[in-house]
């Protein structure tokens, strides 16, 4: 059997480039965040328009799945931003389990079918810890041939459970 590499914990990343990733974010995460609340209000008044063309069929739709597409592109916290807790634990596997099981916990009270796990919550651990612990909380993979799991996890969830003990 054919064991895939990408389920398994990333390697540590460098301590020069984390702290140059890390200062990156300090200074350009508001600004980043301005240009998205900016986008996100276009986009609003832009639906305004899309409400008068709505008698045209799949006027709507096309315009939902426009919108996720800028989204996918310019997202509200993108993949290189290094916060400072991901700076000093780097590697520390301990900590990326705890702060796993503590997503898993909260997940419990989630109403949502459907929820994603981002790759900066189990890096140290890998997308296999996760997999493994999912089914406790009452989830499980959406669809595992389609998982990414050097982005985050797309989960579905299978019945509701209390969180173990």
């Amino acid at each position: 059997m054919h064991r895939d590499p990408s389920w398994d914990p990333l390697p540590v990343r460098g301590t020069t480039r984390l702290t140059c990733q890390f200062l990156l974010t300090t200074v350009y995460a508001p600004v980043h965040w301005l240009l998205c609340t900016a986008l996100a209000l276009a986009l609003l008044a832009f639906a305004f328009v899309i409400e008068l063309l709505s008698l045209i069929p799949g006027v709507e739709q096309g315009y939902e799945r426009f919108i996720d597409a800028v989204f996918r592109v310019f997202p509200w916290w993108p993949r290189w931003f290094v916060t400072l807790p991901e700076l000093r634990h780097e590697g520390d596997v301990a900590f990326y389990q705890a702060r796993v099981e503590a997503k898993l916990t909260k997940s419990v009270k989630w109403k949502q079918p459907q929820a994603k796990i981002p790759l900066r919550s189990y890096r140290a651990v890998g997308a296999g810890y996760v997999a493994q612990r999912l089914g406790e909380y009452g989830w499980q993979l959406q669809d595992p041939a389609f998982q990414e799991p050097s982005r985050g996890l797309r989960l579905t969830r299978v019945a509701p459970v209390q969180a173990p003990a």
